[in-house]
């Protein structure tokens, strides 16, 4: 899938009448790293309207028969990896608030096998420790299986302590529930947890009710958006030049024979709830809107104001020997991140630019060459949303000045922090 291409100088940013905050957006998709990032999207919202926006860069280059870059725009639909998390656990609560599915009930009653960590086989895992990553299942290997396999497989008697494909955390002595290792594996089996319980495959589930009820365009199935043109290539960046790595065009999903013949319950990881929403700056600044007013947007509610207070409510909190992660995160409730300005297990300050004392909550994403925001306040209705594509690759992205986010992410962040002053 990856196309080398030369680098060449971003396109300018579409949105203009900030002449200061437009520059400085402009020097961050220019000057951000060593080359110019391919794309940055970014919205700035204020007591719940949008306060400045910016697209810049392009979402794809040209590609059969097209005339130019295709520029970045506010319906470009980005891969915008783990901020999906988020959105997959708004499908989860709803089905909790139907009675369907008990945060705290085993997953195994849910999943339909057996899931202990050998080191605690007396301790059960439960819904909340996947959604608060403290069910100490690792993502080792991989955390994806193709349509044909079943989910069940990650966890079978051949998956020994010390193989590259053994999924808990083994010989540290925490017990579920009580360290915090982020994995993104717990999200394949919330998925399939969503598929067992609702009966509904889980791309068309969170379709069905969560996207198209809020207004969202985008899907977690790349081959069934009802926009695929809209669709951004995220690339890598290097001294030869960007490297496509996913979602050129035309879009490419597991094959459709394997597809058809799924068994939906056996493998919700192969859509991805971890990491795999395609959705544009516009969806998530809808999004935003909805958590700010406590599960409700436009007369539509999806879920109580009770249920989002869980989901922002800290169910972890870094302690300063309770967990391990590289991200800003140092609290974290039911697939969210709270931005409390306290130090990371890095031992970085989690603020988003210098002088931070809000109350951001979110979540963050970085895979494929990405980097993603989308955080939000609901006591002033202010949130920060941004796709920055076109990172270095090999994970040699600058680090942060002050934090555990990159330099790019803290320059968007202080640049749009300013844009509604």
């Amino acid at each position: 899938m990856a196309c080398v291409m030369a680098c060449a100088p971003a396109v300018a940013a579409q949105a203009r009448g900030h002449g200061p905050t437009d520059a400085a957006m402009d020097a961050i998709l220019t000057h951000g790293e060593s080359h110019p990032l391919a794309a940055i999207a970014a919205v700035r919202m204020h007591e719940g309207r949008i306060a400045y926006s910016y697209y810049g860069g392009f979402a794809r280059r040209t590609e059969h028969g097209e005339v130019g870059d295709v520029p970045a725009g506010p319906d470009t639909l980005f891969r915008i990896a783990s901020i999906s998390k988020l959105v997959t656990t708004i499908g989860l609560m709803e089905l909790v608030e139907q009675g369907r599915i008990s945060l705290d009930g085993d997953i195994s009653d849910y999943l339909g096998f057996r899931v202990r960590n050998p080191d605690f086989p007396d301790a059960p895992i439960t819904v909340r420790m996947l959604l608060n990553h403290t069910s100490t299942l690792a993502d080792a290997n991989g955390y994806t299986l193709p349509p044909d396999h079943k989910v069940a497989e990650l966890f079978g008697p051949d998956r020994k302590p010390g193989d590259a494909g053994y999924h808990f955390a083994h010989g540290a002595g925490h017990r579920p529930g009580t360290w915090f290792e982020y994995s993104n594996l717990g999200f394949g089996l919330i998925g399939t947890i969503i598929e067992r319980v609702s009966g509904e495959r889980f791309d068309r589930y969170q379709q069905a009710h969560v996207l198209t009820p809020l207004g969202i365009d985008g899907g977690y199935n790349v081959t069934e958006l009802r926009h695929p043109e809209r669709l951004a290539t995220l690339y890598t960046d290097s001294s030869t030049g960007y490297a496509a790595q996913v979602d050129t065009l035309p879009p490419r999903g597991w094959p459709a024979q394997l597809v058809s013949r799924y068994t939906v319950g056996s493998n919700g990881t192969i859509f991805s709830p971890q990491g795999g929403l395609r959705v544009s700056i516009a969806g998530l600044a809808r999004l935003a809107r909805f958590m700010q007013q406590g599960g409700t947007l436009e007369g539509t509610r999806l879920l109580s104001a009770r249920s989002i207070h869980l989901m922002e409510t800290p169910t972890w909190q870094y302690d300063g020997h309770d967990g391990s992660c590289p991200y800003p995160i140092a609290s974290y409730g039911l697939g969210m991140i709270q931005l409390t300005g306290g130090k990371d297990p890095d031992g970085r300050p989690t603020a988003p630019y210098r002088g931070y004392h809000g109350h951001l909550r979110g979540h963050l994403g970085d895979a494929y060459g990405l980097h993603s925001g989308f955080w939000y306040d609901t006591a002033n209705g202010d949130a920060f949303v941004f796709a920055a594509d076109g990172y270095p690759d090999d994970d040699s992205a600058t680090p942060g000045a002050y934090s555990s986010f990159t330099r790019v992410e803290e320059q968007i962040f202080t640049t749009l922090a300013g844009a509604a002053r």
